[in-house]
């Protein structure tokens, strides 16, 4: 069988943006983007400001309980045809939850949920294999016992 390509693999960048703080939780937000330009190695910001407003109102209440630990990411991705939101938290100790949505490119702020079945793209589960290092290393594994802060000061900056 031949799997017919549409387009060859390019890098993209994954920036951190910054760390949200919304009803109690703290989310680290990344952007990837997608662009000809090699110089375009941000999303716009409009584009950071209208996903994030939209995606923080989706995060359950109350932000901490006996499994929730009111810590996550949010991956902004400005694709070639649509914006991709991914909202991941920690769960449960060692479980991730996510919403997945998308929006227009033009109007970042119309979010609406994505096919059930869809989870991630390649360039978005460099965020997700990082983080989970992160959360091992500061968190289930510190021989000091969990350290939230040093969980959400690590954070990812790379072209994958």
């Amino acid at each position: 069988m031949t799997i017919q390509l549409k387009s060859t693999y390019k890098t993209r960048p994954v920036r951190f943006q910054y760390l949200a703080e919304h009803a109690g939780w703290r989310i680290k937000v990344y952007g990837i983007r997608y662009s000809d330009d090699p110089e375009v190695t941000q999303v716009d910001q409009h584009i950071i400001e209208l996903a994030s407003k939209a995606m923080l109102a989706q995060l359950p209440q109350p932000a901490v309980t006996d499994s929730r630990y009111g810590v996550g990411f949010l991956i902004i991705h400005q694709g070639q045809d649509r914006n991709w939101l991914l909202l991941d938290w920690w769960y449960d100790q060692e479980i991730i939850k996510q919403l997945l949505f998308s929006s227009p490119v033009d109007a970042a702020d119309q979010v609406t949920p994505a096919e059930s079945d869809l989870m991630a793209c390649t360039w978005e589960l460099a965020v997700h294999g990082f983080e989970r290092q992160a959360w091992i290393d500061h968190v289930l594994n510190n021989p000091a016992g969990p350290d939230i802060e040093g969980y959400l000061n690590q954070q990812f900056n790379k072209d994958v």
